[in-house]
This record gives C-alpha cells, sequence and structure tokens, in this order.
C-alpha cells in the first residue's frame, strides 16, 4: 500500500516534484503545514458509547464550517471534532447534510481556537493528471498525507466523482484533496474494492453547492440517542444522564458542590405518608449516587445515598459545604457492594425511614424541608445505574415466595473455611502425594461447572415471566399486541425494560402529532404529520452503519435511540398510525419489511419506513424481492401479516444475528420466544430442543423432544426427534456416571 507519513511527503515535494517548478523546499513544507491545520479529525460514538469510527473533516470558512463525508458521522450519532494541533472544537450543529451526496458540513465553535480555512475549486480545473495531495487519518493514522494523481473524472452510480490514482483506506474519508497550491479540488469519498492503489472523491463544486443551501440542525436535535424524556425528567447541575434498556445510567461531573447533579421525576409526590425508591449500582464504591426528596427543584434537598460503602442521609439547604448536612451514616450488613441494591424512603408525618435491601438502617426526625420533588442523585465523577424508580404511597420490597425459597434451599452448598486449613492439615493431605492435590482439583472443577450451571439457570429464571406472557399474547386486547409482543421480546435481553412506560410512551408521542392535525384531515394528511414528527423532527432512521446491532431489533432502544431495522421501525410506526386512525398493515417482503396504508377499498400505498417513509411503487416492491430473493413479486408477499407473523420475524433477525456471534445463549434466549408465539410449529421446537442440549440443559431439551412424540405436529421429523432422545439420555448418563 502508497501510504506515506508526511516527512516522506515533504522528501517527494523537496526532490523529484521541486526539481521540476521554481518553489524551493521550504515552500514545500509550508504548503503541507498550511493544508494540515485546517484538517480536523472526527471521532463518531457507536449505540453502546464505544467508538465505532474515525474520520477527516476540513475548515472551509472563518466561522467554524467542517467539510466532510455524511456517511463519516453517521445520522443521529454523537461525534466530537478535533483540531490537528488536539484542541477539541467544540460541535454547534450540523449546519448542512445530503445522504445522496454523501456531503455533510459542521459547525464548530472556534471563537477560542481560530482555524484557518481552505480555497475550494469552484470550476473544473481537477483535469486528468493533475498532481494532488490527500490529507486524513487512514486506520486511525492521524496527520497523514498521500500522493497521487487525477487519473479520471467519472459518473458512478449518478454522482461524478474524481478517480484518483493513490491508496485511500477507512479514516481517509471526508478528508480533503489539494493541488500543489493548497486548493481543494475534492473531499475523499472511498476507496477501491479493486486496486489498492486507487480511490475516489467528491468535486468540490459539489460542498459549495450544499454550502449554499444549508439546512441546519443542532447538535442536541442531531444526538438523538438515549436522551431522557423531559415530559418524565428534569436534569438539574449537568452531568450526563441516558435512559436505555429501562435503566438510566449517569456519568460525569455536575455543576453542584461535589459534584452534584439531580434526575428529578416529573411525577406528582403524593402527600405524606409516600415512599421513593430505586435499585441502584455504583461503578465504584468510592462514589456516591441514590435517591433525592423533597427537591426545591435546584440546591435544597434531602439525599439518601451509599457513599464510600456507607449508607448516608443528607440534608442540602443550599449550594456551598456550609449549607450541606449529614443527619446520619452508618454500614450495614445488608448493603451489597459492587451488585445491585434497593434503596427506599418512607416519609412520613414526623420522620424519615431509610431502606436498604428491605432493612431499616436510618430513622431520623429532621424537618428542615418539608415537601419538593422526588428522583435521583449523583455526586463526584461517579458512574451510576439506576432502575425500577417509584413513588408512591406504599412500594413494596422485592421478596422471594415461598416456593422460590424451597427450591433456592435445594441449591445451597456446604460451604468449606478453607482459610481454615492450616499446615497440620496441608501436610496430612501431602502424604498421599499427588493423588490429594488431583483430587482438590476435581472438585474446584466441579464447583466451577456448577458454577456456570447456576448462572445459566439465573438466565432461565430470568427470561421465564416475559415468556409466559409472549405465551399468552393472545389474551390481551388485539390492539396491544404487537407492540407489548416487541417490548417483550426486548425483555429477553434487557429484563429491566419497563414495557408500561414505553407504552405511554408511545401514548404521548401520538398524542402530540394528533393536537396538529385537523379533525376533517384525511387519511394523506395524517400520514403527512406523522412523517414529518417521525422522520423530519424526530430524526428516526433506519440504520445503516450498525444494521446488525441487536438494539436494532429491540423495539425499546430502537424509541431510545430513534434507529433501527425495517421491521421495528415499522411497528412503531403502525403502533403510533393506529393510535392516529391511519389504517396500516405490516407486509414482509422477501429481505425488507415495509408497511402499506389503506386509503381506500382500490388503493394501498407502500411505505418504506427505513427510508424515512418513502412512497413505494410495485415497480420498487419487485425490485426489493427479485434483489433479496432471485425472483418475481407474488400477490401473497404484498398481504398483511399477523401480529405473530411479525413477531416472530423479529426473533428470526435475533437468531441469525446471534449465529453470525455464535452466540448460542442468544440463540437459545430468542428460541424460547419463537415457541412461545408459535407452540405447535414443530421446527422451532425441535432447534430449541438442540440448543438446549448443545448448552447442557439435557432435561429440559428432553421435555421439547417428548412433547414432539407425544403431540406428534404435522411436519415433525419424528425420526431426528427420538434420534436426538437418544443422544441426550446418553449424555445423561455419562452426566450422572
Amino acid at each position: 500500500m502508497f501510504l506515506l507519513p508526511l516527512s516522506v511527503v515533504l522528501g517527494i515535494l523537496a526532490g523529484d516534484l521541486a526539481s521540476g517548478q521554481d518553489a524551493p523546499e521550504d515552500s514545500d513544507q509550508a504548503l503541507i503545514a498550511q493544508v494540515q491545520r485546517s484538517v480536523t479529525t472526527i471521532r463518531v460514538q457507536g449505540r453502546d458509547g464505544e467508538e465505532i469510527g474515525i474520520g477527516t473533516g476540513f475548515m472551509i470558512d472563518d466561522e467554524g464550517l467542517v467539510a466532510t463525508n455524511f456517511h463519516v458521522i453517521n445520522e443521529g450519532r454523537p461525534f466530537t471534532v478535533q483540531a490537528s494541533d488536539g484542541t477539541m472544537l467544540p460541535v454547534k450543529s450540523v449546519e448542512a447534510s445530503d445522504v445522496n451526496s454523501d456531503l455533510a458540513l459542521i459547525r464548530v465553535d472556534v471563537s477560542r481556537h481560530p482555524v484557518p480555512a481552505l480555497e475550494l475549486v469552484s470550476d473544473d480545473r481537477s483535469a486528468q493528471g493533475l498532481r494532488v495531495l490527500a490529507f486524513g487519518n487512514p486506520l486511525g493514522l492521524q496527520n497523514s498525507v498521500v500522493e497521487g494523481i487525477v487519473s479520471a473524472r467519472r459518473e458512478m452510480q449518478g454522482r461524478e466523482l474524481l478517480q484518483l490514482a493513490m491508496p485511500i483506506e477507512q479514516g481517509n474519508s471526508g478528508g480533503p484533496l489539494v493541488d500543489l497550491d493548497g486548493r481543494v479540488h475534492g473531499i475523499i469519498n472511498m476507496k477501491s474494492a479493486i486496486d489498492d492503489n486507487l480511490g475516489f472523491a467528491i468535486p468540490a463544486a459539489q460542498l459549495l453547492s450544499l454550502q449554499q443551501h444549508p439546512n441546519p440542525v443542532l447538535i442536541d436535535r442531531w444526538v438523538r440517542l438515549a436522551r431522557m424524556n423531559p415530559q418524565s425528567w428534569k436534569s438539574v447541575n449537568g452531568a450526563t444522564w441516558q435512559q436505555r434498556g429501562g435503566r438510566i445510567t449517569a456519568s460525569g461531573t455536575g455543576a453542584g458542590f461535589g459534584g452534584r447533579s439531580l434526575l428529578l421525576s416529573q411525577t406528582d409526590v403524593p402527600e405524606r405518608p409516600f415512599e421513593v425508591a430505586v435499585m441502584v449500582r455504583l461503578d465504584r464504591e468510592s462514589g456516591a449516587a441514590g435517591l433525592v426528596f423533597h427537591s426545591d427543584g435546584q440546591d435544597k434537598h434531602y439525599g439518601f445515598y451509599p457513599s464510600a460503602g456507607r449508607l448516608r442521609l443528607t440534608c442540602f439547604r443550599g449550594p456551598s459545604v456550609f449549607s450541606w448536612q449529614v443527619l446520619d451514616e452508618v454500614s450495614s450488613e445488608h448493603y451489597l457492594p459492587g451488585q445491585w441494591n434497593h434503596l427506599k424512603v418512607r416519609i412520613e408525618k414526623d420522620r424519615i425511614l431509610c431502606f436498604v435491601n428491605g432493612h431499616l438502617v436510618i430513622e431520623s426526625a429532621d424537618a428542615q424541608l418539608d415537601r419538593g420533588s422526588a428522583g435521583l442523585a449523583k455526586f463526584r465523577d461517579t458512574e451510576a445505574e439506576f432502575k425500577q424508580f417509584e413513588v408512591g404511597r406504599e412500594l413494596s420490597d422485592p421478596s422471594l415466595s415461598d416456593s422460590a425459597k424451597q427450591w433456592l434451599a435445594k441449591l445451597e452448598v456446604p460451604e468449606v473455611d478453607i482459610d481454615q486449613i492450616g499446615a497440620e492439615q496441608i501436610h496430612q493431605l501431602g502424604t498421599s502425594g499427588d493423588l490429594a492435590s488431583r483430587e482438590i482439583i476435581r472438585k474446584a472443577r466441579l464447583l466451577e461447572k456448577q458454577a456456570a450451571r447456576l448462572r445459566q439457570l439465573a438466565d432461565d429464571v430470568r427470561r421465564a415471566e416475559p415468556i409466559e406472557q409472549l405465551r399468552h399474547l393472545e389474551d390481551l386486547e388485539s390492539d396491544q399486541r404487537l407492540l407489548r409482543g416487541a417490548l417483550l421480546i426486548a425483555r429477553l435481553d434487557h429484563p429491566d425494560v419497563n414495557i408500561q412506560a414505553y407504552c405511554d410512551r408511545v401514548d404521548a408521542m401520538s398524542e402530540e402529532i394528533s393536537t396538529r392535525i385537523d379533525s376533517d384531515a384525511d387519511a394523506v394528511d395524517k400520514r403527512k404529520h406523522l412523517h414529518q414528527y417521525l422522520f423530519e423532527e424526530n430524526g428516526y432512521h433506519g440504520s445503516r452503519s450498525e444494521y446488525y446491532h441487536p438494539a436494532n431489533s429491540h423495539l425499546n432502544r430502537v424509541i431510545d435511540d430513534r434507529e433501527g431495522l425495517p421491521i421495528t421501525l415499522s411497528i412503531l410506526y403502525i403502533e403510533l398510525a393506529q393510535r392516529l386512525g391511519i389504517d396500516v398493515r405490516g407486509i414482509g417482503l422477501p429481505g425488507h419489511f415495509i408497511v402499506g396504508q389503506v386509503i381506500d377499498a382500490d388503493r394501498t400505498d407502500l411505505i418504506d419506513v427505513f427510508d424515512r417513509g418513502e412512497l413505494l411503487m410495485r415497480a420498487d416492491a419487485e425490485r426489493i424481492v427479485l434483489m433479496h430473493v432471485g425472483r418475481g413479486l407474488r400477490e401473497e408477499d404484498l398481504q398483511a401479516n399477523s401480529t405473530t407473523e411479525i413477531l416472530t420475524r423479529v426473533l428470526n433477525n435475533l437468531i441469525g444475528i446471534a449465529g453470525r456471534n455464535e452466540d448460542l445463549e442468544g440463540m437459545l434466549r430468542y428460541s424460547d420466544g419463537l415457541v412461545a408465539l408459535n407452540p405447535e410449529l414443530p421446527e422451532y421446537r425441535l432447534m430449541r430442543a438442540q440448543l438446549r442440549g448443545m448448552t447442557g440443559r439435557a432435561a429440559a431439551a428432553i421435555d421439547d423432544v417428548d412433547w414432539m412424540l407425544e403431540h406428534q405436529p404435522p411436519g415433525a421429523d419424528l425420526g431426528a426427534a427420538k434420534r436426538l432422545r437418544s443422544a441426550l439420555r446418553s449424555r445423561q448418563s455419562l452426566t450422572t456416571d
């Protein structure tokens, strides 16, 4: 690969290239140094906060306008912009973007750190044979330069591109293509799949056109991932509060005293007595995070939280250390360091009762504050997780049922205090030589195996409730099944998903849209308002950069992150349309899920929700089917799918993702869901039996096989079931022996 570091390029310019020009060596060095000052590094975060990409940008005006490729920043992703000297440039907005031309303009704040702009070439002077330099961060190697020539101007997929004779790698995208006078002729776009020393750039004239037609989006609207719902929560004193999968996470340092930051619930607090509760887990026990109550929305409130491994009740009467009073601080054996802990505060007329994991640890008669909001707090640079926040007159504590206690008693393992084994005992064991050592190792391996199986059992128990609810989905009203079913599928991976909260969220979204719709609006007018809300104002879109991320199949994450697969975006679309009185049905084309809006008896409009609600013609549907399965469109392809068919397709997508990752436990979770939804289909039950057997759950696998042999459902391969049963029995006997 012909990739040159800056020093080598300087040498080339000073030697061979300079020999045919009048410019001295120092002018060549000045050229590269000048361009480098205008080049920026762009880093993009993924669904889970990890860095998923690095690209390049460059300044095109003196007021902080950075040009790059659209695919570099991705849609709705958090990203940072860094100057060539390492200075971070605060991002203000995405000034303009065009998916089709793959261009984006970012507005950054350069008031404290001016960055020089590069000149764009506005005509067709990018002639064949022009010598050019490409600047960027190929493969994450910052401040790299590569030399080449413009070998042709070509039209590809309806776009004019500059074909380059130079190597282009991941990280070069978005970088400037400059001539030897430092003028920008293009923006690096992609590498060739045919030759490593071949790349392409978008002509600079297209950037000028985009600059003249901006469509600015402020960065706080562009970055939409996991934002807290402002109708439910109010953040005070900064820090970063996010919500995913039913969990709230807090990170960063708050602006209040001690790095304090609050997240206040917008739920009305009852009159006393009332209770506030939450599950909390800290990243490290030196931190502090927990409950607040009687908050005035600013600096006054009570707090009950773990701090440095102890439980603390505090009264904050203002913003400074002088207004902070620790009312009580205790150690408790009931607090579990590093794990989830249930905190609860009961506020009565004349006392405050504080509980951890169901046990009273602090009682106080303090009465300095007597009313206000309730919510969550974090301090210093603590990273904390919260779930199951509640406010109510009387809240129940988590507890085991009697039958669960009986079963768990059977799992008790006699404890051996190995620390009490002294030198004499070791000597006695040593008289048997290697035999005693090998026997101890055998017992250790047996305990490790039992521990692994116990973790499996914990996972099985954790998903038992959502599986049971999927099994009885038909008991719900027909208009509740799709939304709740999709959220139950998400609970297979995220047990903390609050289904009712997301149902309420969808209701609130539909209510917001309905306020804009006239009472006499027809079906098409209603659809326009739905599209404006979903795609233009809130940026819901198809996930292209991380298409196979499991989050795209979890409806809660799709609602939070505002991106997903065609089918999960369509589920949300269907649910909102249903609440707005729009007749929409899901249509599972082979390889691509769309929806159909019934306008009248003779007209159904096809809509691609994945592509921002684009209307499809029948020819488009034919093209989709041909591309994915290599055949023509059939009338049955356009038939509306049932709720069970839609949810089954979601689970099959998840099984495919888990299969690619060789995740047998994940495949088993989703096969549990498939059997719950399709109990009579033998292929799903046989698949689950095989997965149960492969993951060491022989008894449960035999249960599936016995069901098949007893019920003999149509299409069942009973021979395969019998062979599997025999193999499972053999494995059981070997394990027992």
